[in-house]
């Protein structure tokens, strides 16, 4: 890859984009945990069904407004957007962090994903703007390497900065973000040329409900609702089901990546996210290269079936080994995906209307995050929390009437003489919590033939 086939303004905006990553994943990896995971000393100790109506709203927010911001992104230029965009996010992050209430914390998340919802059209629309035909290809896919290589960087900052408190997660995250405000002092914005009113959302919802970008908005969804689950519900349920002590100490892997979750030392659910975050950085451009002599559709139905057996692989089974393999495959199928999404509604866009189109995009992302969100808290509420099915096992097996998941856990080791280990397995051959992850990879697997059915209806169309 040639450093100098890109413009100066496409590293500018990477950067920007890069440190908004970092400072975002620094917190959102961290909350399910802070949110629902009764056991965490400082956690906000909610239930599962509260989380899900947090990521709901909060999805709804980051991934609708994009629509809005892009048309404005596209009038009133990226840079500008972007600017106020900052302010935004900061006191997002700021105000998630002092706040311990449902509401206040719930409004919190609204004014983070409002400014990030204005920021992700105009990065995307400005980088879309610096490549073209002969670049798309390797510049999404650098955007996506580079993003990755920032997201890398999250566990260990997070780990430090909660280990401080946790509220210097928040600080952080808006510090760190703040930088943007001197690197977007090197972007030049080009000068804009209005050749249709972008303010007419007649013309604008003429394009979004255009056969092939409806139908296209509906399948994705079906991944994002995947990659929700694997995102923002498997970290709970490696905190509760996994057990990884074992292969730590077979592989003797060093301290600093490995956490106490009450069952000896086991590999930190961060570090085994940064095995996602690694792969990426490591294979996503040539990946990106080498397919761009596949069909769009095609490659990004085998992104979706590849993510869906890793998700299989990370959910269905208890072995630490299996959950890794899970984590190599589900990677490999999001980085197919992921580059594709954005590289395809870029190619059938026209130049004054980048931003419009990549927006289209975050329709999905609501679907599936807010979607996502609430059927996966409701799910796994009832079905894989530890925390609730102790409760349960307390209440209908040894008829002990108990109300308080946070101690059902403790309660049940005094009343039963098991270990931790030994309890989490009687409560899973019992519950069966990893039946929770069939509808999903159902959901992944339909999605992934859906595609092909697309493409095939797509081609006969553009044949005819």
């Amino acid at each position: 890859m040639k450093i100098n086939k890109y413009s100066k303004n496409y590293w500018v905006l990477n950067l920007i984009q890069m440190l908004e990553r970092l400072s975002y994943w620094i917190v959102v990896l961290q909350m399910p945990i802070y949110i629902a995971q009764k056991d965490v000393e400082g956690g906000l100790g909610w239930t599962h069904i509260d989380k899900g109506i947090i990521y709901f709203w909060w999805a709804i927010v980051q991934n609708l407004s994009p629509l809005f911001f892009g048309t404005l992104a596209d009038k009133y230029g990226q840079k500008r957007i972007m600017f106020a965009s900052f302010f935004i996010v900061i006191i997002g992050f700021i105000s998630m962090g002092t706040s311990h209430s449902f509401y206040p914390f719930l409004f919190s998340t609204l004014l983070l994903g409002l400014g990030l919802g204005m920021f992700k059209p105009a990065i995307q629309g400005a980088i879309a703007n610096e490549l073209n035909s002969q670049n798309s290809a390797s510049g999404w896919g650098t955007y996506i390497l580079l993003v990755n290589l920032s997201v890398f960087l999250a566990p260990p900052i997070a780990i430090y900065l909660k280990g401080i408190d946790w509220i210097w997660l928040f600080y952080g995250s808006a510090i760190i973000f703040s930088v943007n405000y001197i690197v977007l002092l090197l972007f030049s914005q080009q000068p804009i040329k209005i050749t249709y009113n972008n303010l007419d959302f007649k013309n604008y919802f003429k394009l979004l409900f255009q056969p092939r970008i409806i139908n296209f908005i509906i399948l994705v969804a079906g991944f994002t609702i995947l990659y929700m689950q694997f995102y923002e519900t498997l970290p709970n349920y490696i905190y509760d089901w996994i057990d990884t002590g074992n292969f730590a100490k077979k592989h003797n892997l060093p301290k600093f990546l490995l956490s106490d979750y009450g069952n000896g030392l086991s590999i930190s659910f961060e570090w085994l996210y940064n095995i996602n975050t690694g792969l990426i950085v490591l294979f996503v451009l040539p990946l990106s290269v080498f397919s761009k002599r596949f069909p769009i559709i095609k490659t990004i139905s085998l992104g979706m079936l590849i993510a869906s057996v890793g998700l299989a692989l990370s959910g269905l089974f208890f072995e630490a080994s299996f959950v890794i393999l899970g984590f190599v495959i589900y990677t490999f199928g999001e980085m197919i995906v992921n580059p594709k999404l954005t590289e395809y509604l870029s190619s059938i866009s026209e130049a004054e209307r980048k931003s419009t189109y990549l927006s289209f995009l975050s329709l999905s992302w609501t679907i599936g995050l807010a979607g996502g969100g609430l059927i996966g808290g409701y799910l796994y509420h009832h079905f894989g929390d530890k925390a609730n099915l102790a409760q349960k096992y307390l209440n209908e097996v040894l008829n002990i009437k108990h109300n308080n998941p946070s101690t059902a856990f403790e309660i049940l080791t005094q009343k039963t003489g098991l270990s931790n280990s030994g309890l989490t397995n009687l409560l899973a051959d019992k519950y069966n919590p990893e039946t929770f992850w069939i509808i999903f990879i159902l959901i992944g697997v339909i999605a992934s033939v859906g595609m092909l059915i697309y493409n095939k209806k797509a081609n006969v169309q553009s044949k005819n």
